[in-house]
């Protein structure tokens, strides 16, 4: 316990004996609101709530104290805090964006997805009639069935060979055949598998034509192309019609996850200093007047505008509910801190009295309303204070019945138990 704690303590054990108050302290949660009465008692308590004595002192009954809900603190050291407002745009993740790319040319015949629409991976977002990919399929079949042909005529020769059955010319022949039609087939593998056809759904393919699966080869042998989507989202941009052709390589859909965006913010060269990667940044916007949108520092761009002699910020922020929409102009948030560690207190334990500034302190003979010097109450809620030390005991909870009882008593001011509240 700091020494000012135990002081405290000592102190209202005295007054307590001195005053012939006698505190239930048999009830842990009474234990601060007692103390703070008898720290305010006195040496003059007479049968009102509240009188002053000659050094305008206040003393409080405990149970007023505690009605009131009268809590103190001390002046600590704090480093001043204040806000930076960026002002920005709200843009698409490209991390999480993806362009849905036609990998053939075709008729579309369908469209599963538009936009607004969420999709999962792997959900249909179009169907094309694909003369281009039935080619492919058909030539994969080919090239399957030639690769297995030559491979075998190679085994054969190989053997052939070791009896002197044929002339190495002849070997070396069906060599080059046998890895030819090997390239050919793994090729066409390859450019089916980027196409969506998985490796499963091929393997199915080749186990049919050794197998002679006619109804299974038919069934492969569609022209119809159905383009999954590539990973979870909202579709952003569509460009297709029904009955329009679709060209290879073509983008047709836009995907993004938006559950999370980025907004882009504009710094200003002095603000560079408090911004750094992975700050925490609060994001609003005038369309949800009292959401907060929680939001990181990503990156802050190398290059500086040299009309507007500012910087590009990009944030990362959770949407939830997607109530952020890409361009939507919006603000953010980031605390600068500037180092100091001058005294400070909670907001909430200033008053003002005949136009003066200032606190209700705890003292020997009660409530003393101090008059302080502010400097400066930054976006923490903290009023950075001249004329008082750590070692004094600042109301921060129910000054407001302090001062409405302290003009009172000095011949203004209203009933503090007429109902107000702080």
């Amino acid at each position: 316990m700091r020494i000012k704690n135990i002081l405290s303590i000592v102190l209202i054990t005295m007054l307590l004996v001195f005053a012939g108050l006698f505190v239930d302290c048999g009830k842990e949660e009474d234990d601060h609101d007692h103390a703070a009465a008898a720290a305010v008692a006195g040496q003059h308590t007479h049968e009102g709530e509240a009188e002053t004595d000659s050094h305008e002192h206040l003393h409080i009954k405990p149970e007023i104290i505690k009605k009131w809900g009268i809590q103190y603190t001390s002046p600590v050291p704090r480093d001043y805090v204040e806000k930076i407002t960026l002002t920005g745009v709200v843009k698409e993740n490209k991390e999480t964006s993806f362009i849905v790319n036609s990998q053939v040319s075709g008729i579309v015949t369908g469209i599963k997805k538009d936009i607004g629409d969420t999709v999962k991976k792997g959900d249909i977002l179009c169907v094309l009639n694909s003369h281009e990919l039935l080619t492919r399929k058909t030539e994969y079949i080919k090239a399957f069935q030639n690769y297995r042909l030559t491979r075998e005529n190679f085994r054969r020769a190989e053997n052939l060979f070791k009896i002197k059955a044929i002339e190495n010319k002849e070997l070396i022949n069906r060599e080059t055949a046998y890895k030819t039609a090997m390239a050919d087939y793994f090729s066409l593998e390859a450019m089916l598998e980027t196409t969506g056809f998985d490796g499963k759904t091929l393997q199915g393919v080749k186990k049919a034509v050794e197998n002679d699966e006619a109804d299974k080869l038919k069934e492969f042998l569609s022209p119809f192309y159905y383009i999954p989507s590539p990973a979870s989202g909202k579709v952003m941009g569509r460009a297709l019609t029904l009955g329009a052709r679709v060209e290879n390589n073509q983008s047709i859909f836009d995907i993004s996850d938006t559950r999370k965006l980025w907004v882009i913010l504009d710094a200003m060269e002095k603000d560079l200093q408090y911004i750094e990667k992975d700050r925490d940044v609060e994001v609003v916007s005038d369309v949800y007047p009292d959401d907060r949108f929680p939001g990181r520092v990503l990156t802050l761009m190398e290059k500086i505008d040299p009309e507007l002699r500012t910087v590009k910020v990009r944030v990362g922020v959770d949407n939830p509910g997607g109530r952020l929409k890409p361009e939507m102009y919006v603000r953010g948030r980031l605390e600068k801190r500037l180092k100091g560690k001058n005294l400070a207190v909670p907001v909430s334990s200033l008053v003002k009295v005949a136009g003066v500034d200032g606190v209700f302190v705890i003292e020997t003979d009660g409530f003393l309303f101090r008059p302080v010097r502010v400097m400066e109450i930054d976006s923490a809620g903290f009023a950075f204070i001249k004329d008082l030390t750590e070692e004094d005991l600042v109301v921060n909870e129910g000054s407001f019945y302090l001062k409405a009882e302290y003009e009172i008593q000095r011949g203004g001011g209203t009933d503090p138990h007429a109902g107000h509240s702080h």
